[in-house]
């Protein structure tokens, strides 16, 4: 028969060790795990930014005035919407422009819009509900030729 009795002070230095390691990597993250997991998945009301890009693709026949009049009232959709109770702006920021990508791989595409807010909420709201903004889609429905909208939040794949 084997004698395992010197074996214990062994098996307990050995499960102190352990328990260290697995605490300074549940504790600290060395290796960067717990920053690369998908802590945030930006539910509704959540305070995290979502940015919306809007493409457009103009009608060719347009005239150049149109066209400046029409980005123009996208610009200040972030004066002009308003949160429903409070009547405050809730638009974090909108920029947009003219494509210029050398790449060609726009298809079509010929101006960008980034409209950036505060939380999910502020975003659903401005998309089905806000007057202002559900006016300027009809408004700029029969200018353009195609529509490409894509929402994220930074670092949520």
């Amino acid at each position: 028969m084997v004698n395992i009795s010197g074996a214990r002070p062994h098996a307990l230095r050995i499960t102190i060790a352990l328990f260290c390691i697995l605490s300074v990597f549940l504790f600290f993250d060395p290796i960067g795990f717990a920053s690369t997991m998908n802590h945030n998945l930006a539910p509704p009301g959540s305070t995290t930014t979502v940015t919306h890009i809007v493409l457009f693709k103009f009608k060719p026949d347009l005239d150049d005035g149109a066209v400046d009049v029409a980005c123009a009232k996208i610009l200040s959709l972030k004066e002009n919407c308003l949160r429903p109770n409070s009547q405050h702006t809730y638009i974090k920021s909108i920029t947009g422009g003219r494509d210029n990508s050398p790449e060609n791989l726009q298809n079509g595409m010929t101006h960008a819009f980034v409209v950036q807010f505060e939380n999910t909420d502020d975003r659903n709201y401005y998309v089905e509900q806000d007057p202002a903004h559900l006016a300027f889609k009809k408004e700029i429905e029969p200018l353009v030729e195609k529509i490409t909208v894509l929402d994220y939040v930074s670092g949520v794949f």
